[in-house]
């Protein structure tokens, strides 16, 4: 790879390791990668372009984090397993006004579990509110022909860009950002919840995973304007790149007057660090010299360094980085600053 000066300097001012840069995790798992779409019914030929949208749509996912969705034609047939109906696609998707009904009992030759109480239907899918499983739903409920619910609206042909993220959120693992216990009612006397653990990131009202509250001037789901920073942060600490390193911000080229200072990336995107991750170690030269997500150390001589970091995230998914720290004489550094400085 052909670095370029800009680059270069770059590596001088600020080193962040991330591939990218919400939230409430509900415990429901993770997905893996790559995830499948489908649509149940006639959608994708009776409503190409609501399915065309959605897909548009999803990408907001693959922009933030390590979330790749793939398919997006009919959902195919059921198969057999074990004497029963078992139905393909990871995600498989019910829209209004197509040949496939997306209310009252969620259809199955066998028994699909969802909205039964004592094997009678509760009448709780009736009409279009939307929904969606949670990860670690697919298993249990793969008798069921649809696990995903999208309404439209608001009915004035401009569907909610935010409607979309929010179903597909929770079937990323998500829950409802307004169910927080720690939600501002002083902001907002409305919002609040049971919630009480999972926090990935401070309250966020501008999550696409927060309902819509006008009278607090909280668009939420009911918003065009994508993912939220925080969600973006959640999204993709719960979907790393295949490789998992370890990321951190802050100068590797420092005047050995000055001290290195570093930080996790996570914690600087406004992650709640003691929830997301653990276990941080910080080594220079084999040695371990910290523990936590920041980190300063002072350097005797000038020299180059060798530079392990070190974690696990709240899912015990390990992350780690080995590179070099060069400490420079005071006048090495003011010489190459300028010389880079004066390239730009």
């Amino acid at each position: 790879m052909r670095v370029t000066r800009l680059q270069a300097l770059g590596a001088l001012l600020a080193v962040a390791v991330p591939a990218a840069r919400a939230s409430v995790f509900a415990g429901g798992g993770v997905r893996t990668s790559p995830i499948d779409v489908c649509f149940v019914g006639d959608a994708v030929t009776s409503r190409p372009d609501r399915v065309a949208q959605v897909q548009t749509f999803l990408q907001e996912f693959s922009f933030a984090a390590n979330i790749v969705f793939t398919g997006f034609g009919q959902c195919p047939a059921a198969t057999q397993a074990g004497g029963k109906d078992s139905y393909p696609g990871t995600m498989r998707v019910v829209l209004p006004s197509t040949s496939q009904s997306g209310t009252g009992k969620v259809p199955t030759l066998n028994q699909c579990p969802m909205f039964l109480e004592n094997g009678t239907y509760n009448g709780k899918n009736d009409g279009w509110g939307s929904w969606s499983n949670f990860p670690n739903d697919l298993t249990p409920n793969r008798s069921c022909l649809y696990n995903l619910k999208l309404g439209d609206d608001p009915w004035d042909g401009n569907p909610y860009l935010n409607h979309t993220l929010h179903e597909f959120g929770h079937g990323l693992g998500l829950a409802h950002e307004h169910e927080r216990s720690d939600a501002d009612k002083a902001a907002c006397a409305t919002v609040g919840g049971g919630i009480t653990t999972g926090f990935l990131t401070p309250y966020d009202p501008k999550s696409v995973m927060h309902y819509q509250f006008p009278a607090c001037g909280i668009d939420g789901n009911y918003g065009r304007n994508g993912l939220s920073d925080l969600d973006k942060t959640a999204l993709h600490i719960l979907y790393p790149q295949a490789a998992r390193q370890a990321e951190f911000q802050g100068r590797t080229v420092i005047p050995v007057s000055a001290q290195l200072q570093l930080q996790s990336w996570w914690k600087m995107r406004g992650a709640n660090i003691n929830v997301v991750a653990k276990n941080f170690s910080w080594k220079i030269d084999g040695t371990q010299r910290g523990t936590s997500p920041d980190f300063t150390y002072s350097f005797a001589n000038p020299g180059t360094y060798g530079l392990q970091y070190s974690y696990a995230d709240f899912l015990d998914r390990g992350y780690s980085y080995s590179g070099s720290v060069r400490v420079l004489s005071n006048a090495d550094f003011q010489s190459l600053m300028a010389a880079e400085t004066a390239l730009l």
